[in-house]
């Protein structure tokens, strides 16, 4: 699916700070990955719409995040 999006306020503050600080390297990557947290944090049953090995992967990438590296969500 492609998207043309328009961001302001508290939400382009959070896209812009997952970037400088190192959790996504574009905005792209900050949009998905908060859309996959969301996902699994917020969704009824996430777990089970997205599959184990897409939790395990999504929970591989935080960890490497908070890890301070910068990770490619492109695959997730």
């Amino acid at each position: 699916m492609n998207i043309n999006l328009k961001v302001t306020g508290v939400a382009e503050q959070a896209i812009e700070k997952m970037i400088s600080q190192g959790y996504a390297s574009n905005k792209t990557e900050a949009v998905r990955l908060a859309l996959l947290d969301y996902e699994h944090h917020y969704l009824e049953k996430g777990e089970e719409k997205m599959g184990k090995g897409d939790v395990r992967d999504l929970q591989e990438a935080i960890k490497e995040y908070k890890a301070g590296k910068t990770v490619s969500l492109e695959g997730l």
